[in-house]
């Protein structure tokens, strides 16, 4: 797939995901191909604001302390995954959809790549871009969730694909806000 096909996944639910619904890769490959590589984009971008402008984002820890933090949120971000996974399963199944945990772990996976990205962010000395891409990636986020509810869930019916996803982006929202809200409580002053 090209750069292109990527872009469009937001935009429609056809394309990328057509070709992404037939292809079923293990769970192991998700993790280690996709998740695991941009799992590490936020704990470093993390680790560059602390080391570059902490004062921007009120952060004025140690930088044991910003790699402690670090190192924590990644493990979160790695167990988050799977378990949003599991929701999207437990939720598409509540709904009559039967759907493997590995496609539903594909489709968790690809829509936190938006949120993993505007983590790039804090490469910038800038509090309110920052704050405002991280909710464009939440955005995204909902987008890539709804399209890929109804292409690799198969929900035909566009409602229920909305309550599927709506629901699904409810629990993956607040953890990642949750985990957002840790980072910076367990780094100010």
């Amino acid at each position: 797939m090209s750069t292109l096909d990527y872009l469009k996944m937001p935009f429609s639910a056809h394309g990328a995901w057509d070709k992404l619904s037939t292809v079923h890769p293990a769970v192991w490959k998700t993790l280690l191909s996709l998740v695991l590589p941009l799992s590490l984009i936020p704990p470093a971008m993390l680790l560059y604001a602390g080391a570059h402008h902490p004062e921007v984002y009120w952060m004025s820890a140690s930088p044991q302390r910003f790699q402690l933090i670090a190192a924590l949120f990644l493990v979160a971000e790695l167990c988050t995954v799977p378990l949003m996974a599991q929701a999207i399963k437990t939720i598409a199944e509540a709904h009559q959809v039967r759907v493997a945990f590995r496609d539903t772990l594909m489709l968790s996976a690809i829509s936190a790549v938006p949120m993993w990205l505007s983590a790039l962010a804090l490469a910038i000395p800038s509090l309110l871009l920052t704050v405002s891409l991280l909710v464009l990636g939440l955005l995204a986020a909902l987008m890539l969730l709804f399209q890929g509810s109804t292409t690799i869930l198969k929900i035909s019916n566009e409602m229920e694909a909305q309550e599927v996803c709506s629901q699904a982006y409810a629990v993956g929202a607040l953890v990642w806000t949750l985990l957002c809200v840790f980072v910076k409580l367990s780094l100010m002053a």
